[in-house]
């Protein structure tokens, strides 16, 4: 089997050493390492490399679902790992709700060796061979839910929440009793809910 070749993106220098020098280390070659998106889509669109392993973040702007969008009508044949510290795209973004033919997504905090990314590689050009639809992880909130989640994580209070969202602020307070129980956090005396709540989204993000 001739020797795999890959695009790194990711715009934290250190993530992105460590992903292409894992990669490398496992034999399969890593052609072009970009910190942007627009680097990302470059760097493909030159080299035409196997597969592309790209961050889901990169900031203000395009993100490693928007580089796959972008490039699977050129390159259907191109493997696409998308590699994120969101457990669920759309904390990211709300409008993060589905992904290109033959994109693999995997969550940062899952991967336990370089043979299981080196495994979702294979498995994304497959993927994208066959044009298999793309799947995205999901938690067990709504987008509506997430929404709130967001407001709450950035630190408004239940009324300047309401009043982002154009609802009530009895509204708001259901939606967040309803992600409680969805989230299995209990309720009682004993625990701070908001603050239950907040731990739990730093723990989808891959913050600690």
């Amino acid at each position: 089997m001739n020797t795999l070749s890959v695009v790194v993106a990711d715009d934290h220098s250190l993530t992105l050493q460590g992903v292409s020098d894992s990669l490398l280390s496992h034999g399969i070659s890593v052609v072009g390492r970009g910190k942007t998106a627009a680097e990302a889509v470059a760097l493909v669109k030159k080299l035409k490399p196997d597969a592309l392993v790209t961050d889901l973040d990169f900031g203000p702007g395009p993100t490693g679902l928007d580089i796959a969008e972008s490039l699977r009508a050129s390159f259907p044949k191109l493997g696409i790992v998308v590699l994120s510290a969101y457990g669920d795209p759309r904390l990211h973004s709300e409008s993060l709700v589905s992904a290109p033919a033959g994109v693999v997504y995997l969550i940062k905090q899952q991967v336990e060796s370089t043979a299981q990314l080196a495994e979702a590689i294979t498995v994304s050009i497959d993927k994208a061979t066959k044009a298999e639809v793309g799947e995205l992880p999901s938690i067990n909130l709504t987008s509506g839910q997430i929404a709130v989640l967001r407001l709450v994580a950035k630190g408004l209070s239940n009324h300047a929440i309401a009043e982002e969202l154009s609802v009530t602020e009895d509204s708001i307070s259901k939606t967040i009793n309803r992600m409680l129980k969805r989230l299995g956090i209990a309720q009682h005396p004993g625990v701070n809910s908001r603050a239950a709540l907040l731990q739990s989204y730093f723990d989808m993000i891959g913050t600690n």
